[in-house]
């Protein structure tokens, strides 16, 4: 049974029409997480699917009281995912997709969160979350295709569309800024204080989400991964480049008009 207090790790995976592979990743990542002791929640973020997918994520959480699922009414990752993470339970709160999950990630992310560093309410307006950055704590930890030690064996066309997305994000918000999409790790303050706040959806919630936070003073940290395509992209990259453009511009406006933080 889930500890009544909170498990250490929520597992937050949005869900979309994943009927053919959804009960094998679980099993093999709930099977990896309990042979190495692992206190955790997983969180099913189901949204939209029209397959057999909901049934399946529901005979999942019946069979496993650590298994929760969500239902979000149309597919919407960026939803799903934001969804899950406020309604999660663990002290650190993860991010994987069905066919993109690292537990070896997740456990050294989880030593740099939780690496001396305390939350300082107050350090900024409202009170938000600030990490020590003489103790080198983290609020957030992402996995990086594009640092040294990172492996990514996708096609060229894929790497330099992550490359190409992290160069936008750091000519309009932050030079500092790394991969946002893909694994990642946040203190659940973090997420209680910033997730609320987020506009976009879809594609660039958790984008945001990072973007925000450290414009507020949070620390964010990459460790390297190694990337594969186990199946072809489900959604087409051409469709998505124009829309990805187009959110991250009204974003910037959105940021422009709230202001800077503390201002």
């Amino acid at each position: 049974m889930v500890d009544q207090a909170g498990p250490q790790y929520s597992v937050v995976i949005p869900i979309h029409n994943e009927a053919e592979c959804l009960a094998g990743e679980v099993s093999g990542l709930v099977g990896e997480m309990e042979s190495r002791g692992v206190d955790y929640e997983l969180i099913l973020a189901e949204n939209g699917s029209f397959d057999e997918t909901p049934a399946i994520c529901e005979g999942l959480a019946v069979a496993n009281a650590r298994v929760r699922v969500l239902r979000v009414p149309v597919p919407d990752y960026g939803a799903a995912m934001k969804a899950g993470m406020l309604a999660a339970r663990g002290d650190l709160i993860v991010n994987f997709d069905i066919d993109f999950h690292d537990i070896d990630f997740m456990l050294k992310a989880g030593e740099l969160l939780t690496a001396g560093g305390t939350a300082v309410p107050g350090a900024v307006p409202d009170g938000a979350a600030v990490f020590a950055a003489r103790s080198g704590a983290a609020g957030i930890v992402v996995g990086s295709k594009l640092i040294e030690g990172a492996d990514d064996r996708r096609s060229a066309a894929r790497h330099l569309v992550s490359l190409g997305f992290t160069t936008i994000l750091r000519v309009l918000f932050d030079r500092h800024m790394d991969d946002t999409h893909g694994m990642k790790v946040l203190r659940r303050e973090v997420v209680a204080r910033f997730a609320p706040r987020t506009v976009r959806t879809r594609d660039l919630f958790d984008t945001e989400l990072i973007i925000r936070a450290r414009r507020e003073g949070v620390i964010v940290k990459a460790l390297p991964v190694t990337v594969e395509e186990k199946r072809k992209p489900r959604s087409s990259i051409v469709r998505r480049i124009p829309r990805t453009i187009k959110g991250l511009m009204n974003l910037r406006v959105v940021l422009w008009r709230e202001g800077k933080p503390g201002s």
